[in-house]
C-alpha cells in the first residue's frame, strides 16, 4: 500500500502529513538548499516507504482564482474560451502561468460556471528543484482552498449537519483565506492580506475587520444564489474567534463556528502558534477527482524518467537472475552428468570383479559346446567315422578345429584300401569333399604299411 504525503510550502514553514502524522519545520528561506534539508529532517523523522503517493498544496496566496461563466457545455470550447480569457484578463504573459480549471456545472439557461486558478510558473521553482533531491515526485500540485472544503467536511462528519452553503475563514501565518462553499465545492475564494502574525497589532485588526468584511459582501455578489447562514472558522482562527464573531454579527450577520479534528487538536497543544496545517489535512483526509490539479512539466518528465530508470532496472536485475538462474542450471546439469558418469564407471569396475568368473565359466562352456554340439561337435564326427571306417583302416590321429578344417591320419595294409575309404567318406553327408591329401609307404614289424592323411574341408 503506498504511503499518502501531503507537502505545503509556506514563505516561513515546511508543513508536511504522512499518513496523519504532522510535521512542521521552519525555513530560513526560500531557497532550494533549505527546503531541501528541511524535507530530509522530515523524512528521517518518518521513515514512509518507497512507494508513496505525494501531493503538493500551493497556497492560495500564491494562485489566482477567479469564477468565470461561459456560454458553453463542451469542454473543449470551455477550454479554448479560457485560453482567450487568460490572454484578455489576467496581467501575465501566457508562457509564463500554469492554470487549470474546475467546473461548478451548467445554469441550466446559457452558462457554465467555472473556478479559475492560475500561478506563475516561477512559483513552482521550489517545488521542481526540491523534490528530486529526495527522491519525491508529486502525484499533484493542488490548491489550498479546495482542502479547507475536505477538512471541514471531515471535521463536521457525524457531528452537525452542513447546509448547502457556508463559508470557511482559514487564517495561517501571513495570510488569510476566506472561501465560500455552495453545493459542497468551492463556489470562490478571496486571500485577506493579514495572518495570524500581523493580527498581533491593533492597527492591522482594523483593517483585516474593513477586508473580511468587503471580502463576505464580494462573495454573497458574486454567487447570489449562495446565501450562506455559517462560517466556520479554522487553522490559528481558534485564539480570535471573539474579534471574528463580532465581525460578521455586526455585518453580514454569519454565525461563526471553530471546527477542529483530532490530528489538528493534537498538533495545536505543541508550542507552534498560528500555523494553519487545515488544507494539507484536507488532502490528507480526501483528494476528489475534480479538485483543480495544476500540471508542471518539469515534473512530468522528472517523474516518467524516474518510472523509466525504475523499469530498466527492474528488467536489468530480471535479465541477471534469468542468466544467472540459467548458469546454476547448467553448471547443475553438468555436475549432475560428471556425477552420474563416475557412478557408472565405479559400477562397470565393480561388475567388471564380479563377472571375471562368469566369463571363465563362459569360456569353458564355449570349449565345452565345440565339443558337444549336436552336429558340429568332435563327438559327433568321431561317432560318423567309426560308422564309417572299415576294418582295414586303422585311424592314428583325430585334428579337429570348430567350424574349421577336420583331418585324420592312419594307415593301411593296401593303397586301394585307403582310396575305397577316400571315396566312401566324399559320399557321406557329414565328411562330403574328403580327399586323401597324402599316401606313403613305411615298415611296422617288418611289415609294409601305407601312411595317409584324409582332409575334410
Amino acid at each position: 500500500m503506498k504511503t499518502k504525503i501531503v507537502i505545503e510550502i509556506s514563505e516561513r514553514w515546511l508543513k508536511v502529513v504522512v499518513e496523519k502524522k504532522i510535521s512542521v519545520e521552519p525555513l530560513i528561506n526560500q531557497d532550494p538548499a533549505t527546503i531541501i534539508a528541511a524535507l530530509n529532517s522530515v523524512l528521517k523523522q518518518n521513515r514512509p516507504g518507497k512507494d508513496t503517493e505525494v501531493c503538493v498544496v500551493l497556497s492560495r496566496n500564491k494562485i489566482t482564482v477567479r469564477r468565470v461563466d461561459l456560454p458553453s457545455q463542451d469542454t473543449k470550447e470551455l477550454e479554448q474560451m479560457l485560453g482567450f480569457y487568460l490572454i484578455r484578463q489576467i496581467p501575465y504573459h501566457k508562457e509564463d502561468i500554469c492554470w487549470s480549471y474546475q467546473n461548478l456545472g451548467f445554469d441550466g439557461i446559457s452558462n457554465s460556471h467555472l473556478i479559475l486558478a492560475v500561478a506563475l510558473k516561477s512559483v513552482f521553482h521550489n517545488v521542481v528543484s526540491s523534490f528530486g533531491p529526495v527522491n519525491l515526485f508529486p502525484e499533484s500540485i493542488l490548491m489550498s482552498s479546495q482542502g479547507l472544503v475536505h477538512y471541514v467536511s471531515e471535521a463536521l462528519k457525524d457531528k452537525s449537519p452542513v447546509n448547502a452553503s457556508y463559508m470557511i475563514l482559514d487564517i495561517d501565518s501571513n495570510y488569510s483565506d476566506l472561501i465560500l462553499v455552495h453545493k459542497q465545492k468551492l463556489a470562490s475564494s478571496v486571500v485577506i492580506a493579514q495572518g495570524f502574525d500581523q493580527l498581533k497589532s491593533e492597527q492591522e485588526k482594523e483593517r483585516f475587520t474593513v477586508e473580511l468584511k468587503q471580502a463576505i459582501a464580494a462573495l454573497n455578489n458574486e454567487v447570489p444564489e449562495a446565501k450562506p447562514e455559517k462560517i466556520f472558522l479554522t487553522g490559528a482562527a481558534s485564539s480570535l474567534l471573539v474579534l471574528i464573531e463580532g465581525i460578521v454579527a455586526m455585518g453580514p450577520n454569519l454565525k461563526a463556528q471553530y471546527v477542529s479534528t483530532k490530528e489538528y487538536e493534537s498538533f495545536a497543544s505543541s508550542n507552534l502558534k498560528g500555523i494553519s496545517l487545515s488544507a494539507i489535512l484536507g488532502f490528507n483526509y480526501h483528494v476528489a477527482k475534480e479538485d483543480i490539479k495544476f500540471i508542471v512539466p518539469e515534473l512530468q518528465i522528472k517523474k516518467e524518467i524516474k518510472v523509466k530508470v525504475q523499469q530498466l532496472i527492474i528488467l536489468g536485475i530480471s535479465l541477471v537472475f534469468i542468466l544467472v538462474m540459467l548458469g546454476v542450471i547448467g553448471l547443475t546439469r553438468l555436475a549432475q552428468q560428471q556425477s552420474y558418469a563416475a557412478l557408472l564407471k565405479t559400477k562397470v569396475q565393480d561388475q567388471a570383479k564380479d563377472s571375471k568368473e562368469l566369463e571363465e565359466i563362459i569360456n569353458k562352456l564355449k570349449v565345452a559346446k565345440q565339443y558337444t554340439a549336436s552336429a558340429d561337435s568332435a563327438a559327433s564326427y568321431l561317432y560318423e567315422l567309426s560308422q564309417l571306417c572299415p576294418s582295414s583302416i586303422m585311424i592314428t590321429s583325430f585334428n579337429w578345429e570348430w567350424k574349421k578344417a577336420l583331418s585324420f591320419r592312419g594307415y593301411a595294409l593296401q593303397i586301394p584300401d585307403i582310396l575305397g575309404f577316400a571315396n566312401t567318406l566324399s559320399r557321406s553327408e557329414t565328411f562330403k569333399g574328403a580327399q586323401n591329401r597324402y599316401t606313403r609307404r613305411r615298415k611296422i614289424k617288418d611289415k609294409d604299411v601305407v601312411d595317409f592323411e584324409i582332409v575334410v574341408k
